[in-house]
């Protein structure tokens, strides 16, 4: 037994025997005269409850009061926007003064690598070309950003920080005005389109206390600039995995009533003390209370039966769901404070309704909560977080109750539009036109006629005229091996907003439509991609592969809705097109799905083109225009679609608000 259990227990037999003396003492007050032999021994005991008391004292005001925290399943997961990397660095500079020199060298090199793109794509010239202009300033007419290449320092960067506050002058906010005017010139000269103004106007002086402790005007809103919401992360609930029917969690002394016992104690003793019998009056009550609450029953939430349904037998990925949720107690006593949370998973979000209830539950009475959901690609069994305590709240238990209802979401792989296959095929018949002559339906020549020939081949015309046998050649067309292709690294998952998808889903959404349609043109298809997860599905054909190929697109962990755990490989680097690099059929095309949010998804577009496979990027745009960083991001991103444009490479720049197949008409307008 620990000391903690000892000492509860000792001051519960205090407290009572405290309590009966006092109630007899109040009963027949000559009883306190009839002490006098005891009074050291009463002193002592007062004394040691004002000891204990103070010490409870001090466990609550250390805050001890231990309550399960629940999860916010009703917020939407927060996934990184584009930029939010550059944001952060300048808001450590200017506001916590932190990574001053770090940053400054990050975000230097990184706008001049962006600008030596901007002024080669704009030039047409090379990249030592485009340093000398830079350098030389003239490929703006904007000082303080022509100033920005060419190495000259500012007086602020002269003075050095402590310099810079002695002087008045800061020389991490000149850096970051100086940063935002050139990203903002970037935009003006690579002709980038957003739709967002910015002030590029520096702001005003700070005061001299407001550089040195790294305050700004909007100082207040800086801790919502990032936020993560996934479950785990706002609980306390380790984990919500759970395979068993029913779980306990934890059973605890919430110490709601630490505040009530420090009072009793310490009143009780100094009435002891100085034999101030209202003093233990008030003392007892307390110490009633203290009793009450550790005796009270515990709550058996084992009892519960928890039923889930939905309004929906097969859903997709994207649609709206709702769920009705009933408790019922069968427990055989009443559960007085009942807290239930429906842990929704993490890649669905709420749109409707909350998925928590706080009640209490007679014996056999029952409860009922509704919310809608829209869903993601998936199979799911989620439990429900009971948390229940005992009429007094001293009491708590956490439960978790998985009730027999899984939901499973997978894509239809429908068929929308013909997708542009090029023409790099197999052997196999198909859709794709070749520059070879055989069977088929458009006209390819006319040559001679060759025994075996079928008759409905021959020229007759050519027969009538000459006398000679020809034979007409038609446009053959066979299939294309198709890999579909994603970029599932964690730098992938990045949304335009809170509540929007990240561009891994848009990805999947879409490829799962692209897969249907490329199978339905008769070609060979198959599925990768590149992350610390391995995804290979080999090109096939046959309805078994479609199938397989529709419950990949739900289950594989390298698809999932939710961002990979990033890994230590202790600085073992491992290129992640490894595995897909080794398998890839020779004579396959490659539809490569990526935000191109960094430079590897189009260094991996370059380098398969390269090894000879016809390479086409369907690229989500997620960025957004409103802070320096989601500019500059956006500019960046502009700048790797031209560099693939550049090598020949076709590129799908996807606005994921417009429905794919409309891309992919206007993509097939354009590479007519």
């Amino acid at each position: 037994m620990d000391i903690e259990a000892l000492l509860n227990r000792a001051l519960i037999a205090i407290g009572a025997l405290l309590f009966v003396a006092a109630a007899a003492m109040i009963a027949v007050p000559s009883l306190g005269s009839a002490l006098p032999s005891a009074t050291q021994g009463v002193f002592l005991v007062g004394i040691v409850a004002v000891v204990t008391g103070l010490g409870v004292v001090r466990r609550r005001l250390r805050g001890e009061v231990e309550e399960t925290v629940t999860p916010n399943p009703e917020r939407p997961a927060g996934n990184p926007m584009p930029g939010e990397d550059v944001d952060r660095m300048l808001y450590e500079m200017t506001h916590l003064r932190q990574g001053v020199n770090e940053n400054r060298e990050h975000l230097e090199d990184r706008l001049e690598n962006l600008a030596v793109a901007v002024v080669r794509n704009r030039e047409d010239c090379s990249v030592e070309e485009a340093r000398r202009i830079l350098e030389a300033g003239e490929w703006t007419d904007n000082e303080t950003a022509a100033e920005f290449f060419q190495g000259e320092r500012t007086a602020a960067e002269e003075a050095g920080l402590s310099g810079s506050l002695l002087s008045g002058t800061d020389d991490v906010a000149a850096f970051e005005n100086r940063f935002r005017v050139t990203v903002e010139e970037l935009i003006e000269v690579g002709d980038v389109d957003v739709s967002h103004e910015v002030d590029t106007e520096e702001s005003e002086d700070r005061s001299f206390f407001d550089r040195l402790l790294g305050r700004s005007d909007d100082d207040g809103d800086g801790e919502d600039a990032v936020e993560s919401n996934w479950n785990e992360s706002n609980s306390t609930i380790p984990t919500f995995d759970t395979s068993e029917p029913f779980e306990d969690v934890s059973l605890q002394h919430t110490n709601r009533w630490l505040g009530v016992t420090a009072f009793a104690l310490v009143a009780i003793g100094a009435g002891v003390v100085t034999f101030t019998p209202g003093l233990m009056l008030a003392g007892t009550v307390g110490i009633a209370y203290t009793i009450y609450a550790r005796v009270s029953a515990v709550p058996r939430t084992e009892g519960l039966v928890v039923e889930r349904e939905f309004d929906a037998d097969d859903p997709e990925p994207g649609d709206l769901v709702e769920v009705t949720l009933t408790v019922r107690n069968e427990s055989g006593s009443m559960l007085p404070d009942l807290r239930l949370v429906d842990v929704v998973p993490d890649s669905f979000v709420v749109t409707e309704g909350v998925p928590r209830l706080h009640t209490a539950l007679q014996s056999g009475a029952q409860a009922q909560l509704e919310y809608t959901v829209r869903v993601e690609r998936g199979e799911y069994e989620w439990p429900l977080l009971v948390v229940a305590r005992d009429f007094s709240g001293g009491v708590e238990r956490t439960s978790l109750v998985t009730p027999d209802a899984g939901m499973r979401v997978v894509p239809p792989l429908r068929v929308t539009n013909d997708i542009p296959v090029r023409a790099q095929t197999t052997q196999y018949a198909g859709d794709v036109d070749t520059k070879q002559g055989g069977a088929g339906l458009e006209f390819h020549s006319v040559r001679e006629y060759r025994p075996g020939d079928p008759m409905n081949r021959i020229n007759w015309k050519q027969v009538a005229s000459t006398g000679e046998l020809a034979t007409i050649d038609f446009r053959q067309e066979k299939a294309a091996t198709v890999t579909i292709l994603f970029d599932t690294r964690q730098s992938a998952y990045i949304s335009a907003g809170v509540d929007e998808p990240h561009a891994v889903d848009h990805s999947v959404h879409a490829a799962s439509d692209m897969f249907g349609a490329l199978y339905d043109q008769g070609n060979l298809v198959g599925l990768a991609a590149f992350d610390t997860v391995p995804c290979w599905y080999a090109p096939g054909a046959g309805s078994e592969h479609l199938e397989n190929a529709r419950v990949l697109f739900a289950q594989h962990p390298a698809l999932s809705p939710r961002p990979p755990e990033r890994q230590d490989h202790e600085s073992q680097y491992i290129d992640p097109m490894t595995h897909v690099r080794r398998r890839l059929p020779s004579t396959s095309q490659v539809f490569l799905f990526s935000p191109l949010a960094d430079d590897y998804a189009a260094e991996v577009a370059r380098r398969l083109d390269s090894e000879g496979h016809l390479v086409t990027v369907i690229s989500p745009d997620v960025t957004v225009d409103e802070t320096v960083g989601q500019r500059l991001t956006r500019i960046e991103r502009t700048a790797r679609v031209r560099y693939l444009r550049e090598r020949g490479i076709r590129v799908m720049d996807w606005n994921p608000d417009e429905r794919l197949s409309l891309e992919v008409e206007k993509a097939q307008t354009r590479w007519a």
